[in-house]
């Protein structure tokens, strides 16, 4: 549980704000994210839609009613173009999804922050919300559940004769393996294809679908009704 006599910690960095009061983010860990941070602004030249400058990091273990008291009062202090990012300390619950009722911007784990950062700042920077891959998925399964209001989905499928866009068959595999919440190195590895190859084709396939980012892609694929579901 959080205490409300929080003591935020500002790296040398004015950008960078980590809101940590349970010390669930090990100074090692703060200092390689300002590193990598500082390279990312280094080499990257696309112009943002979201300043990073004004990125802050919150740690929380889980969904809970203080937690979200707590970040209520601690996000509504920030203006419009405050940045949220929570790193969650455990596992990837659906229950965490409730936090984008707030002003939040992402949700995501240490391990895959670390591994994954300029992903997670692309996300940021040019969207306005930044999901781990296992959210993606949890989200379009509670998407589909609720629509259906009857069984749990087990899998969803697309149903390219659904489709309303002109879509290659490879556009095809690549969003189906995005519904089914794989990671480009996933995809990759499946198609055997190289990382970057995946990252052209998810990028012109969003820009096809009007989607600003993958989570956006799946649920309006889910929206759309491209999807058949299978319970």
């Amino acid at each position: 549980m959080l205490q409300m006599n929080v003591k935020v910690l500002e790296e040398d960095r004015n950008s960078l704000v980590f809101n940590d009061p349970m010390n669930l983010i090990s100074d090692s860990v703060k200092k390689e994210m300002s590193d990598l941070i500082e390279i990312y602004e280094s080499k990257t030249k696309v112009p943002a839609k979201n300043d990073l400058r004004n990125l802050t990091f919150y740690s929380i273990q889980g969904y809970d009613d203080q937690t979200k008291q707590f970040l209520a009062e601690q996000t509504k202090c920030g203006d419009e173009q405050s940045i949220n990012l929570l790193i969650v300390d455990g596992p990837l619950h659906t229950d965490l999804l409730k936090f984008l009722l707030l002003p939040v911007n992402g949700i995501v784990t240490i391990p895959f922050l670390t591994d994954n950062f300029d992903f997670v700042m692309d996300g940021l920077a040019q969207h306005d919300v930044i999901l781990e891959h296992g959210l993606h998925k949890k989200l379009s399964k509670d998407l589909i559940h609720k629509k259906s209001f009857s069984t749990p989905i087990k899998q969803f499928i697309l149903n390219k004769n659904k489709i309303s866009i002109d879509l290659s068959d490879r556009d095809h595999q690549v969003l189906q393996l995005l519904l089914d919440g794989h990671s480009n190195s996933e995809i990759a590895e499946k198609m055997h294809f190289a990382r970057s190859t995946v990252s052209t084709i998810i990028s012109a396939l969003l820009k096809k679908m009007k989607a600003s980012d993958r989570t956006d892609a799946t649920v309006k694929t889910i929206r759309y009704g491209w999807v058949d579901c299978y319970r």
